[in-house]
C-alpha cells in the first residue's frame, strides 16, 4: 500500500496544482478554496500513515496558511498568503521528487510497530475434555454421567500417577481432583523424562473434599488449585465454575466500519485492523453509511472529518438520528490537530478523536478498548441477569434480523420455544432458590449443547427461546429432542436429596409469508399442543398453524 501511495504521488500533486491554479484564477472563490483545502488535508493525513511524515508536514504548513486565509479579509494580507501557499506547494513538489520507492522516513509516528494479536477471547475453542481424579468409582461414574449432560467429555483416573500419563497424551481443558489423592509436589508433579515441562501446568484445577480445613485448603492453594468445592458436589455449580475457568465460548471478531474519502487510506486501516483479528470494512461515500451499518452491524465507526459533499460531523449527526444506532461508538480519525475543532466534532456525540497519522498499534488499541467497553455495556442491557442469556427484548431484535436475513437469502430458520414442565410445583415444593437453580441449569445446558451461532434467550419465567439459523425443522427437532432427553436425566439438588425436571417445546420453521410475529405465535401454538398432549415432549408446528392463546395463559 505504501508503494502504491508513492507511485500515485505525481498524479496526485498534479491534481493539487490544478486545483490551486483554479483558486488563483477565481481570486480565491470559497468553493474552490474548500476543494483545495480538502485535497491538502487528505494528503497531510495519508502521507504520515504511509511512511512519509516529511511530506505530511509540508502539507500541514499549507493547511496552517489556509486557516489564516479563511480568517483574513484584507486584500494585501490575502495576496501575501496566496504567495506563501504557492511557495509551500513548490516545496511540497520538491519533497515528493526526493522520495525513493521502498524507503520509509524515520519518524516517531511511523516507526514499525508489532501489532497485538487478536484479543484472547477470540481463541478457537478446544474440545471440552475434563480430567477427573477420584478414588471412589461410584462417585466418579455419577459425576461423569451428570457432567456429560453439560457437554463435558470426562476422563476418569483413580490415581494421580495415572492422571499424569493422561495429561501428557490427551488434550485436557481442566482438572477436578479429590484432595486425598494429592501427592507431594501437587497434581502436576515434577517434569518427566518424556515431558521436560510439567504436564498440565497452567490448567484450571478444582479440588474437592468432604472435609475442608485451613491446612487442607492451604495445601490445595500451594498445589495450584483455582477453587475448592465440598462434597457432595453440586454438579450445576461445578459446571458453571468450569465454564468460567475455561472460557468455553470465544467471542466474535470486533466489527469496525471505516468512512474515509481516501480509498487507499481506508484500505490501509482495514488491513491493520484485520491483522489484529478484527472484521473491518471501509467505504468512501457518506451516502453508503447507513446501508453499510445495517449490513455489517458495526461495534465502532471510524469517521474522517473532512470529506467532499458531507463532512464527518454531519455524517455523525445522521447516524445519531437513528435511534437503533445511537449507542454505536463513533471515533473521528482525522489530520485535524486544532483542539477546539476536535472538541466541536466530539459535541456531535462522538466518543473519541484520533489524529492522523497514528501508529498502527495505537489505532488497534484504541479500537479494542472502545469495542470491548461497548460489548460490556451492551451485555448489561441485553442479558438476563439470572441466566446470562439474552433477555426478551434483545432476543426479539435478533429474531427480526434473522427473519429478514433468511427471507432475503431463502435460507431455513427454525424457532423453538421451551417451557419447564410443572415449574410452579417446583417453586411451591422446594422454594424459589431451587427453582432459580433449575432455570440456570437448563440455560447452561442450552449454552453448552447448541451451536455457537444459535441464538438463545430467556423469554421470562421458565420459558426459553432458541433461534436456529440455516437449519431445517427436521434437524432442529433431532437436536431439541436430544436436549429434552438429557435434561430429564439431570439430577437437581434440593435440601433432602435430588429431583428431576422436564420441559416441553414447540418448533416452527420460517415460511415464505411469515413475519417474526407469525413465526413466534406458530412456535407457541406447537408448545401449547405439547403441553396438552402430556408434557415432556416436542411438537413441530404444521404450516399455517398459529396460536390464539397468549403465552402467559398457558398452563406450565
Amino acid at each position: 500500500m505504501r508503494e502504491r501511495f508513492i507511485g500515485a504521488l505525481p498524479e496526485r500533486l498534479e491534481e493539487l496544482e490544478r486545483v490551486w491554479s483554479h483558486v488563483l484564477e477565481t481570486a480565491g472563490r470559497p468553493t474552490a478554496l474548500e476543494a483545495f483545502h480538502r485535497s491538502v488535508h487528505s494528503l497531510a493525513g495519508t502521507a504520515g500513515t504511509f511512511g512519509q511524515p516529511g511530506l505530511g508536514d509540508q502539507a500541514r504548513k499549507i493547511e496552517d496558511v489556509l486557516d489564516r486565509l479563511g480568517r483574513s479579509e484584507e486584500k494585501s494580507v490575502r495576496l501575501e498568503l496566496f504567495e506563501r501557499i504557492s511557495a509551500h506547494l513548490k516545496a511540497l513538489r520538491q519533497s515528493a521528487l526526493q522520495i525513493k520507492p521502498g524507503v520509509l522516513e524515520t519518524a516517531a509516528t511511523v516507526e514499525p510497530t508489532r501489532l497485538e494479536p487478536a484479543p484472547p477471547e477470540t481463541v478457537v475453542e478446544a474440545p471440552s475434555c475434563l480430567l477427573l481424579i477420584e478414588e471412589d468409582r461410584a462417585s466418579a461414574e455419577d459425576l461423569v454421567e451428570q457432567l456429560g449432560y453439560y457437554g463435558w467429555n470426562v476422563i476418569w483416573c483413580a490415581s494421580s500417577s495415572r492422571a499424569r500419563e493422561v495429561l501428557e497424551t490427551q488434550r485436557i481443558r481442566a482438572v477436578v481432583s479429590e484432595s486425598s489423592t494429592l501427592p507431594e509436589g501437587g497434581i502436576f508433579g515434577p517434569p518427566s523424562s518424556a515431558s521436560p515441562s510439567r504436564a498440565g501446568a497452567g490448567l484450571p484445577l478444582i479440588m474437592v473434599s468432604s472435609h475442608w480445613g485451613w491446612d487442607s485448603r492451604l495445601a490445595a492453594v500451594r498445589s495450584g488449585a483455582d477453587a475448592c468445592l465440598s462434597k457432595p458436589i453440586d454438579v450445576h455449580g461445578l459446571a458453571d465454575l468450569l465454564d468460567k475457568l475455561t472460557c468455553t465460548r470465544p467471542s466474535d471478531p470486533y466489527r469496525v466500519l471505516i468512512l474515509d474519502d481516501s480509498v487507499p487510506l481506508g484500505d490501509y486501516y482495514v488491513a491493520v485492523l484485520r491483522d489484529a483479528g478484527m472484521l473491518a470494512h471501509a467505504i468512501s461515500e457518506p451516502s453508503a453509511l447507513l446501508d453499510s451499518i445495517a449490513t455489517l452491524e458495526p461495534e465502532l465507526i471510524l469517521l474522517d472529518l473532512y470529506m467532499p459533499g458531507c463532512n464527518g460531523i454531519e455524517a455523525a449527526r445522521v447516524v445519531r438520528q437513528e435511534e437503533r444506532y445511537a449507542g454505536i461508538p463513533i471515533v473521528f480519525l482525522s489530520g485535524e490537530s486544532d483542539r477546539q475543532q476536535q472538541l466541536s466534532a466530539m459535541g456531535t456525540g462522538a466518543d473519541d478523536f484520533l489524529t492522523k497519522p497514528i501508529p498502527d498499534i495505537d489505532l488497534v488499541r484504541a479500537v479494542q478498548l472502545r469495542v470491548s467497553r461497548f460489548r460490556s455495556l451492551t451485555a448489561l442491557i441485553r442479558q438476563d441477569s439470572l441466566t446470562g442469556l439474552l433477555n426478551r427484548i434483545a432476543f426479539d431484535l435478533h429474531l427480526e434480523t434473522e427473519v429478514a436475513r433468511s427471507s432475503r437469502s431463502n435460507a431455513p430458520l427454525v424457532l423453538a420455544i421451551l417451557d419447564i414442565d410443572h415449574f410452579k410445583r417446583v417453586n411451591d415444593t422446594y422454594g424459589h432458590p431451587v427453582g432459580d437453580r433449575v432455570i440456570r441449569s437448563l440455560a447452561q445446558m442450552l449454552r453448552k449443547r447448541l451451536r455457537r451461532y444459535d441464538v438463545t434467550g430467556r423469554y421470562g419465567g421458565e420459558e426459553f427461546s432458541v433461534l436456529m439459523p440455516d437449519t431445517t425443522i427436521a434437524a432442529a427437532e433431532k437436536v431439541m429432542n436430544a436436549l429434552r432427553e438429557q435434561f430429564a436425566l439431570l439430577r437437581l439438588p434440593n435440601a433432602s436429596g435430588h429431583f428431576q425436571c422436564t420441559f416441553s417445546a414447540g418448533l416452527a420453521e420460517l415460511e415464505d409469508d411469515h413475519s417474526s410475529i407469525v413465526l413466534t405465535s406458530t412456535a407457541d401454538a406447537a408448545l401449547y399442543q405439547a403441553k396438552r398432549l402430556g408434557r415432556n415432549r416436542l411438537v413441530c408446528a404444521s404450516a399455517g398453524s398459529e396460536s390464539t392463546t397468549p403465552p402467559w395463559m398457558h398452563e406450565a
